[in-house]
């Protein structure tokens, strides 16, 4: 493919990791052809997940892979994802996990989706 001095952003959900478009056109300022027709520039939800997040949902992200440092500081990079995704509401997430989630995914292992399951057919 031919390279230009424009390009269209795109973002990868840092949920699904899936790419999406942002509407936004990047500009090598040196007017050089040095991009390809779309660039990656990093990680946002996409528009899908945006009302689930803003009814104050938290996605649990299940994942194959064991960190090193554990769930909580793997890098998004490094995530396996199973393509498993647990939406739970904030204030519910708090108590069941007994501490507060301030973002709005996390990562987890196939256990605690097991279990979220188990508490949900508990309910039912």
């Amino acid at each position: 493919m031919e390279k230009s001095y424009v390009s269209l952003e795109k973002k990868l959900c840092i949920i699904c990791g899936k790419e999406h478009e942002t509407n936004s056109l990047l500009l090598d300022r040196r007017l050089k052809d040095s991009m390809e027709k779309y660039t990656v520039t990093g990680y946002e939800h996409c528009e899908d997940y945006q009302k689930k997040i803003d009814d104050k949902y938290i996605a649990m992200v299940e994942v194959s892979n064991d960190p090193d440092n554990g769930y909580a500081t793997m890098k998004t990079e490094e995530a396996n994802r199973t393509g498993t995704i647990v939406w739970v509401r904030k204030k519910a997430a708090d108590q069941i996990f007994n501490l507060k989630i301030n973002t709005p995914m996390v990562f987890v292992q196939p256990e605690v989706v097991k279990y979220l399951q188990e508490l949900q057919l508990k309910e039912n």
